[in-house]
């Protein structure tokens, strides 16, 4: 079997990369409902305190050969997606801005003493000292606490969910509890953030396992807390969760910390496992696929994304060995012909195929856009361009199953014409099909 590509189409066009280069008219999420497509488009600036809005919806009865904005999208994907359950109900995690702490005094302590009590829970409108304290190159400086030494309306570990009960088509918003030990919280302060903590809803989409359970992937913030030695480390790690109680609680199931040890493969200039994807192969093991790339901490847009293997349902895991050079958001989707498809992006934009059972074998990557210099297609002439003018795309794809044999990339170009030949940001969409 192989990979092959159809015709790029136009979902929206939006402003010039001059006038907003990053945030605006990008991060498409799309949706099949009943065999009609939905997609959401993120329209201003890419902060976390607008995380998921606003957002243009836009609509496919062709299955991605045209698009047309849709005034009522939101509200039908929000009755009808989500994951359905073995119950029959369908779940689904929303999108979740930052939470502001400007009333909450931040103590204003630099240096510790062997007395400190890293056990004593802080009182509501006070912020503990913090477990450890990480920084980005903009000003920022993130403060990470584990979950329980946060006064008590900070410390709950729960998603947001969304509900669709079985034979219901509103849903209904909830709490899920999560079950996680080593939860570590993080704050923004600086010039761009007043005390913004970070939400933790789970980035990853739920699937069902073989086992009939719910699975979905996480990440922690900025800094985190060790379960393996109790310890505060500036990385990201990946998390894995499982809930067999269809969807009200969920477990923590697996931990994936990034091994820095200096060398090529595992450098201290990384941000860690952040972005993940996961999927269950057909000789009953899983893979799971962790970006590593983190500008604001280390300066750079590109890193190895790695690979997990595990032969007992995601209890134990293989060492993380690099899967491609660089890339962000891993997506997998399996088609009904049995082919599993990953796609990944920053810099270029690719999809790849597995060519075996256990997913140690893939396809080379098909590419959906050059990894090489695009900043010549720049409305304007630059002279020396940044990471994200160099690209001309936010980089972060998604994948959607349309038949047992295709799918649908949707992704971004910065510097699309539009009829009279500017270039506008972009959002568009590319049929993927497995040929034999």
């Amino acid at each position: 079997m192989r990979l092959e590509a159809g015709k790029e189409t136009v979902i929206v066009q939006g402003i010039r990369p001059e006038e907003q280069l990053w945030g605006a008219y990008q991060f498409p999420r799309p949706y099949n409902i009943d065999g009609k497509l939905y997609v959401s488009v993120h329209v201003t600036q890419d902060t976390m305190k607008n995380t998921g809005e606003p957002t243009r919806w836009f609509e496919s009865t062709d299955n991605g050969e045209s698009w047309s904005e849709s005034v009522d999208a939101a509200e039908i994907v929000a009755s009808r997606c989500g994951l359905l359950l073995p119950s029959g109900d369908r779940l689904y995690f929303p999108l979740e801005s930052g939470m502001p702490l400007t009333d909450y005094k931040i103590p204003g302590i630099l240096y510790n003493t062997p007395g400190v009590d890293f056990t004593k829970q802080a009182e509501e409108g006070t912020l503990p000292i913090h477990d450890g304290m990480t920084f980005w190159f903009d000003g920022t400086v993130i403060r990470a606490y584990r979950a329980e030494r946060l006064p008590p309306s900070l410390a709950k570990k729960e998603w947001k969910a969304e509900r669709i009960k079985k034979g219901e088509s509103t849903a209904t918003p909830e709490t899920v509890k999560v079950n996680w030990d080593c939860l570590t919280r993080v704050v923004y302060s600086g010039p761009n953030y007043k005390n913004i903590m970070k939400p933790i809803y789970p980035r990853g989409t739920p699937k069902l396992g073989p086992d009939g359970a719910i699975w979905v992937a996480a990440f922690s913030g900025e800094g985190h807390i060790n379960p393996e030695n109790g310890l505060y480390t500036p990385y990201y790690s990946a998390e894995l969760f499982r809930s067999s109680d269809n969807g009200h609680t969920f477990e923590h199931h697996a931990h994936m910390e990034y091994p820095a040890d200096g060398t090529e493969e595992y450098p201290y200039a990384s941000g860690g496992f952040s972005d993940s994807d996961f999927e269950f192969m057909p000789d009953g093991s899983m893979i799971w696929v962790f970006r590593s790339t983190w500008a604001l901490s280390v300066g750079k847009e590109w890193a190895p994304m790695y690979i997990s293997r595990s032969e007992d349902m995601g209890k134990t895991w293989t060492k993380p060995k690099i899967f491609t050079p660089m890339g962000v958001l891993p997506r997998f989707v399996t088609l009904g012909c049995g082919a599993t498809l990953i796609c990944y992006a920053r810099p270029g934009t690719y999809v790849r195929m597995c060519t075996d059972k256990s997913g140690k074998e893939w396809s080379e990557p098909y590419e959906i856009m050059t990894a090489e210099d695009r900043s010549s297609l720049h409305n304007l002439k630059i002279e020396t361009p940044n990471f994200h003018e160099w690209v001309g795309s936010c980089n972060n794809p998604e994948l959607l199953p349309l038949d047992d044999r295709s799918a649908l990339i949707f992704y971004t170009d910065f510097y699309y014409p539009d009829k009279d030949g500017v270039k506008r940001k972009t959002v568009l969409c590319r049929k993927i099909t497995v040929t034999d």
